[in-house]
């Protein structure tokens, strides 16, 4: 079990910058290094944005949004808190640690996203973390993560399900079993490619239930609200209640509030997209494995491969391509790259990129 890393703090999606050094127009790039449903917001998400009133302060409690929520999750509204995005809420979930740690550390479960690191370093959280293995195809190892629970201790340990970027994931029984075990050890589950994922019927688990789990999840993939940011929260009405009185007043804005309402009236679009997109990776990670490129086995959307190097790689396909993809380099993975399923046009253009690629 190693310290976690100093992570730089990369993401997925255009880098303006990046491409005017190239000379490449956004417009002319095929976007595959980044994780939202391709078939955009709903209608009715986009109608109630454009009909949002920007003029007036937003409701400082969301009241109207984390009852939308709650309805359709059949949960109580108090087990419910909005913020700006999934990220915005991990960071307050970290800074709230800072005070009741206790000197123990955050056990971080990897290779995984790197903003709760980043969110441990600002807020001076000690981390510590234990990586699955990359000869197990990174699956999540039940024994593994119990071992770094009884060696280091924690105060609380973050688990992303399913994992970014592996893929990967926990199965309801495993899931339920760790939890169980560890009654007075608190859980963050990150499950914002959740119900893009063969594993979406975890959403009935009700874990938020279990006074030791907060459950972190995003409107950003389900509803492609990347630019808008609105993510939630669920967990014991005082877990809630403790984590809001750390936050600013008008974290959610009311276009934000507006798109949560509708969007959760809409479940189909999210079912009909993790249809397509499941079926999309399947049919390309296999592709991929055809050209000759090791792929590691997903319980999502996206899927890693493996490179000769991921960051010369991810260049060249840019370059040549106008297709982008993630380089894992920043997750400590730096001979693998991520990539989203998407349509017919992308993949064949990857397909086509990545056959000229060393092997």
């Amino acid at each position: 079990m190693a310290e976690s890393p100093n992570e730089s703090r990369v993401h997925g999606g255009l880098d303006p910058r990046e491409l005017a050094r190239f000379g490449i127009a956004p417009q002319s790039v095929l976007d595959l290094s980044v994780n939202v449903n391709p078939r955009g917001p709903h209608e009715a998400v986009q109608r109630a944005v454009a009909e949002a009133s920007i003029s007036d302060y937003p409701d400082r409690t969301a009241s109207r949004a984390r009852h939308a929520v709650a309805n359709a999750l059949d949960c109580d509204p108090s087990r419910v808190m909005l913020g700006h995005g999934s990220v915005e809420l991990l960071w307050a979930l970290v800074a709230d640690l800072r005070r009741s740690a206790g000197g123990k550390p955050l056990l971080i479960v990897g290779p995984t996203f790197g903003e709760v690191a980043a969110a441990a370093r600002a807020h001076d959280v000690t981390c510590a973390q234990i990586d699955m293995l990359e000869a197990d195809g990174f699956a999540l190892d039940l024994a593994r993560i119990e071992a770094a629970i009884r060696q280091c201790a924690p105060c609380a340990v973050y688990l992303c399900q399913p994992n970014n970027p592996t893929g990967r994931a926990l199965g309801n029984s495993e899931l339920q079993v760790l939890i169980a075990q560890h009654p007075h050890l608190q859980f963050v589950l990150d499950q914002a490619f959740l119900s893009l994922s063969t594993e979406h019927a975890q959403a009935k688990l009700r874990l938020e239930r279990e006074p030791n789990v907060i459950v972190i999840r995003s409107l950003t993939k389900d509803h492609a609200l990347a630019g808008l940011r609105a993510g939630y929260a669920l967990a014991s009405p005082a877990w809630i209640a403790r984590l809001d009185a750390q936050r600013p007043p008008w974290t959610v804005s009311a276009p934000a509030q507006a798109a949560v309402i509708a969007a959760m009236e809409h479940p189909e679009h999210v079912r009909e997209a993790r249809e397509f997109l499941l079926a999309a990776r399947q049919q390309l990670s296999a592709a991929v494995a055809a050209l000759g490129f090791p792929v590691v086995p997903s319980e999502t959307h996206y899927f890693l491969l493996k490179v000769a190097d991921a960051d010369r790689a991810r260049e060249q396909l840019l370059r040549r391509h106008q297709l982008l993809v993630r380089s894992c380099n920043s997750f400590g993975l730096p001979e693998y790259l991520r990539v989203a399923a998407g349509d017919a046009v992308a993949s064949e253009r990857l397909l086509r990129g990545l056959g000229e690629l060393p092997r």
